[in-house]
Parts: structure tokens; C-alpha cells; sequence
């Protein structure tokens, strides 16, 4: 107790308590800084791992595969008869494919337009199965001529093979994206033939007409921050790495990944923790994402190139070998990890090394939020007696945002068809005018009378608000789907710098709002830049912080094409994401991080900042 009070009078003599409180917003600052120099240290030596494969029972490429140059034939013949229809029918494709399916003795059936047939395993007991699907269209928009050959040249060679414990289905679907969803989510719910849990699936794109190709991809992201186990990645790449083939990850070249060098890791991971965050917004999809939510462990193989040394066989023994480890298991993948950032295939960052640099920022959030309360100079009694008023403008803020989260979709699917690209840009547009508008306010407001003002409690405690919601936002996604956490908590770090620009431009001098003189306009323009610079600044982070301002960027920088317009692409897969894959981002937006803005935003049009300065007009 002693060493408490001397403590406590220390503290107390040497002011450190009201130094703390004024030093919040840069010790915000300072948090929000140490999260980005977490992440640029992850690709460093000492700070990731090499990959493993922790189920001993899966064993890959211990076993030979025999689908080789004597298959090659069989493929050769599926394929110039795949080439045949490309024009055709989706109906009248699945027919042809169908017989070749019966032929080799696999039952079949239909959900819509998707086949699927079902090779029931000789040695097991029909309640664990293994998928492997093969979109007619790949996720580059090409015909996946190649996968859909060797699917059907795959199913021929397994049904002669008597060493599987556990079924295996194959599946043609329209693409990878909403018919490949839509027939999991079938599966699991209401077909009559089906044959058991899937433990595991393989995604084949093989887009082109050449035998030949150069590397493979692998893609992993699932929806909603869900990976497949680390096993299943590393069982498919040490196949391919003992059958002598290059890989690539993440559109990485596979010969920027051989550098293994910092620049290379870091571009991995970046690229990583963006396409985990846009999963599910573009369409078509790679297919893996499809299985997300039944635990279903799935990736993606891509065949890049046409002029390499590796043929279609050895593309095939991938798919081969990989499924053969999954069929060694006695159980569903536990053992290795669920949450990973990858750097490059050899290469992963595990879930308690990466963790902290989102919860870094979310601290920063909640410390900005302390701040505002505590160097408002506004008592506490104060606020506590105006808690009504403040819940009730923070809930009517979440409650005009919650119709938008669930009208605006709503909307978009009663418009499908041709009248949808119309529809989904006139809400773009309509949620950048609101924005835009909220955005500019400030500025407006600070050169005319304001009819309505926030009390000084309410501006402080509303602002406050709307930052510890976003650290809690942050707090609740950080394990869930940690990239889309981590990058809600970047874009809108701007908001965390509203309250102590306004406050040290209170304290310093008076803001004087001056009436230029009539001159040029280029020196109006400077005078009026230089009479209202706080005002400006409050402007430029509530604009670069917003969710919409964003999505234009994302938009135009990741989506846009010559023949697409990537905002509106962007937009639409916001909006039926939900619909037609249950991904949740949209609601993420519109329920969580933009309550907070708006909550920001109207209190710098309508709050008052006032502290020993007065605001002036001359």
C-alpha cells in the first residue's frame, strides 16, 4: 500500500495523468504506425515458416501415378470432342458429356444446369466423398477446354483403379462461381443422389487447346475470411514439386517466387491479404470459394501458359496424387492450420504471428475514441446526462444504414437481367452524392449560419462513438476474417485524425472565416484555401475514409478493363454477393463501417468543437 500511495503521488506531482490524456491522439497515431511495421516485418527471415504436411497419414507423392503419356491419348480424344461444342448449348454439352459418364459406369444426375456424376468408391463404406469440379468457364472467361478433357479422361482412369476408400464426384458446372455454389448448397440440403460428406475438393482450369503449359496456380481464398486446411495447399504443391513442375501463387510469376527474395514474400502477402478481402465481389469466381461454409477443404489448380515442357498428363498427376493422399485419411483435416497468410508455396505466416498487427490498429481506434471524450473539456456529468439524446442519434444513423444494407440488394435482385447494370449504377451514384455530400458539409456550413447544432457533450460523445465502434468492428473481424479487419481498420485510419485537427485549431488561434476581397480568382482561391485549412483537412479525411470513395478506387485500380467498368463490377458484386454466395462484406460496409462514418461525418457539419477559442466572422 506504501509503494501504491508514493506511486500515486509521483504520478500526481509530475502531471502524468493529463500529459497521457492530451498524448492520446498521437499515441493513436503511434499504434496505428506500429501495425503497418508489423506487417512489412512479416516477410522478413525468422518471422514465417516453411511449410509442412502435419497428417502423416496423407503421405504425397509416395505412391506412382500411372495417368501418363498411355492416358495422353484418351485426353487428346475427349478434348477435340470438347472443341467440337464450344458453340453449343450448355444443355446439349452436359448431354455428351453425360454419356461418356454412364459409359464408364458413374451414375449421374442434375441440379439446374450443373452434371454431376458419382464414382462410388469400391472399398469404402459411401459417407465420405471427394469433389472434383471442372467449370466450363475458367475464372480468366476462357473455355476450359483443357479441365474439362481431363476430367472426363480422370473419371475413366479412377474407375479402374480399386484402391479408393472414399467417393468421388465429379461435377460440370456452368462456372465456378454462383452454378458451382448453388450446387453445394444442393447437396447439402436437397438432392436425392449424393454419396457422403466431402472431405476435400479440387477446382481443374485448363483453358486452351495446347497439350502443353508452363506453370500451375493455386488459389485458396474462401469466402469470408475461411482457408482451406494448410495440408490439402502443401499436398498439392509437393506433388508438383516431385513431378518436377513450376508453381505460382497469388498471380505471382513462379519466377519471381524462385527469388525468394523481401520485395517478392512482402508482394505475396499483400497481394494475399487483398484477394482474401475481395473474395466472393468478382465474378466468376475460382471456384474453391464455392465451398466455403461445410467444411470442406478446396482449392484451385490453374494451368498457366502454352509453350512450357510439362503436358496435360503431369497437370492430371497433380489431381491424381493429390486425391490419392486425401483418400489415406481416416478422418476429416485437423492437424495442420486453418489460419495462415501464405508468402509464397514453401512459405506461411501462422495466425499468432500476424494477429497482433490488426489489433494494433483496432487499439488505435479505441484510443482516438478516449481521447475524444477525454480532451472535450466537457464533464462527465455532462455526457452522462445527455446519453439519451446521443443512443438516439446513433440509432437512427444504424437505422437508415440497416435499409440500405437490406433494401439496396433487394433492389438489385428485383432488377436482374438486362435492367441490372443500370440499376446498380444509379445506386452507386446515389450513395456517392450522399457521401459526397456529407463529405463537403463542413466546408459548407463554415461560411453560412447552421440552423441545427449538436450540443458540445453530444458532438464529443457521438464522435467518440462512431471511432470505438470501428475498434470493435475491427476486434470482432480480427479472427473471423482477419484481411478484411485489417483493411477496414487502414482505410479508415483518416477518421482517427478529424478531432485533434479541429481541437489543436481551436486552441491555437481563432478560426476567422474571411470574405475575400474581389481580385483574381486564383487569389480568392488561396485566400479562401488559407482561411479555412482545418476545415479542409476535416474534408479530405472524411473523403478518404469513406467506404464509397474507396470502392471507386478498388474499383478502377483492381476491376477495370478495357471492355469493363470496374466500379460498377465492384458494386454489383457487393450487392448480390450475399444473394448468391452468402458472403458477408457488403454488410460489413454498410453495418459497420459506415454508421461510423456518417456518425464522424455529421459531427463535423453539425458539432460544436469550441474550446477556449471562438469561431469569428469578418
Amino acid at each position: 500500500m506504501a509503494l501504491a500511495e508514493q506511486i500515486s503521488r509521483k504520478v500526481h506531482k509530475l502531471g502524468l495523468v493529463p500529459k497521457f490524456i492530451r498524448l492520446l491522439p498521437v499515441f493513436s497515431a503511434v499504434l496505428a504506425l506500429a501495425s503497418v511495421a508489423w506487417i512489412l516485418v512479416l516477410p522478413l527471415e525468422g518471422n514465417y515458416r516453411t511449410t509442412y504436411i502435419s497428417e502423416n497419414a496423407l503421405m504425397p507423392a509416395q505412391a506412382n501415378s500411372y495417368f501418363r503419356e498411355s492416358e495422353w491419348n484418351i485426353v487428346r480424344g475427349y478434348r477435340t470432342e470438347v472443341k467440337n461444342f464450344e458453340t453449343w448449348k450448355l444443355s446439349e454439352r452436359n448431354s455428351v458429356v453425360e454419356g461418356w459418364l454412364q459409359d464408364i459406369g458413374l451414375k449421374t444426375g442434375y441440379f439446374e444446369d450443373t452434371l454431376y456424376a458419382i464414382m462410388h468408391a469400391p472399398r469404402g463404406d459411401h459417407t465420405e466423398s471427394m469433389v472434383v469440379a471442372v467449370p466450363w468457364t475458367t475464372s480468366d472467361l476462357k473455355y476450359n477446354e483443357g479441365g474439362v478433357a481431363l476430367g472426363a479422361a480422370l473419371a475413366r482412369y479412377f474407375s479402374r483403379m480399386s484402391i479408393w476408400s472414399k467417393n468421388i464426384v465429379f461435377v460440370f458446372p456452368e462456372d465456378g462461381s454462383v452454378s458451382l455454389r448453388s450446387w453445394v448448397a444442393a447437396y447439402h440440403t436437397s438432392l436425392d443422389l449424393t454419396a457422403g460428406s466431402i472431405d476435400a475438393a479440387i477446382v481443374m482450369e485448363f483453358g486452351g487447346s495446347s497439350d502443353y503449359f508452363e506453370s500451375y496456380e493455386i488459389s485458396y481464398e474462401g469466402l469470408n475470411g475461411q482457408l482451406p486446411n494448410l495440408d490439402l495447399m502443401n499436398t498439392a504443391n509437393l506433388v508438383g514439386f516431385h513431378e518436377g513442375l513450376k508453381y505460382s501463387i497469388q498471380s505471382t510469376p513462379s519466377s519471381e517466387i524462385e527469388k525468394n527474395t523481401y520485395y517478392t514474400r512482402l508482394r505475396t502477402l499483400v497481394k494475399g491479404i487483398v484477394n482474401l478481402t475481395l473474395t466472393g465481389l468478382y465474378k466468376p469466381t475460382n471456384g474453391c470459394e464455392s465451398f466455403s461454409g461445410w467444411q470442406i477443404q478446396a482449392i484451385t489448380l490453374k494451368a498457366r501458359g502454352t509453350e512450357g515442357a510439362p503436358d496435360i498428363t503431369q497437370f492430371g498427376r497433380i489431381v491424381d496424387s493429390t486425391l490419392r493422399s486425401v483418400n489415406n485419411l481416416l478422418e476429416k483435416f485437423h492437424q495442420s492450420f486453418f489460419f495462415y497468410l501464405m508468402l509464397s508455396p514453401r512459405y506461411f505466416v501462422s495466425i499468432g504471428t500476424y494477429l497482433p498487427a490488426a489489433a494494433l490498429v483496432a487499439a488505435a481506434f479505441a484510443f482516438s475514441a478516449l481521447g475524444c471524450v477525454l480532451n472535450s473539456g466537457v464533464p462527465t456529468k455532462q455526457i452522462t446526462s445527455e446519453i439519451g439524446p446521443l443512443l438516439a442519434y446513433f440509432t437512427g444513423i444504424g437505422a437508415f444504414c440497416y435499409l440500405l444494407a437490406v433494401g439496396l440488394p433487394y433492389i438489385t435482385w428485383l432488377s436482374s437481367g438486362d435492367d441490372e447494370a443500370a440499376t446498380v449504377t444509379f445506386i452507386l451514384y446515389g450513395l456517392t452524392f450522399l457521401t459526397g455530400t456529407v463529405s463537403l458539409l463542413p466546408l459548407i456550413n463554415a461560411r453560412n449560419r447552421r440552423y441545427f447544432k449538436f450540443s458540445k457533450a453530444i458532438t464529443f460523445s457521438l464522435l467518440a462513438i462512431g471511432l470505438f465502434y470501428l475498434a470493435m468492428l475491427v476486434f470482432a473481424l480480427l479472427i473471423v476474417h482477419f484481411s478484411l479487419a485489417l483493411c477496414v481498420g487502414f482505410l479508415a485510419l483518416p477518421l482517427t485524425w478529424i478531432q485533434p485537427i479541429i481541437t489543436s485549431s481551436q486552441r491555437a488561434t481563432p478560426i476567422v472565416l474571411t470574405q475575400p476581397e474581389k481580385s483574381d480568382p486564383l487569389s480568392r482561391f488561396i485566400k479562401f484555401v488559407d482561411a479555412n485549412k482545418p476545415i479542409i483537412k476535416v474534408v479530405l479525411c472524411l473523403v478518404c475514409s469513406s467506404p464509397f470513395f474507396v470502392i471507386y478506387l478498388i474499383g478502377n485500380y483492381l476491376f477495370s478493363t478495357k471492355d469493363t467498368n470496374g466500379v460498377v463490377m465492384l458494386m454489383r458484386g457487393l450487392l448480390t454477393s450475399w444473394d448468391e454466395l452468402q458472403c458477408w462484406t457488403w454488410f460489413v460496409i454498410v453495418l459497420g463501417w459506415l454508421p461510423a462514418w456518417l456518425s464522424v461525418g455529421l459531427c463535423c457539419t453539425f458539432g460544436d468543437f469550441s474550446t477556449t477559442a471562438k469561431l469569428k466572422k469578418q
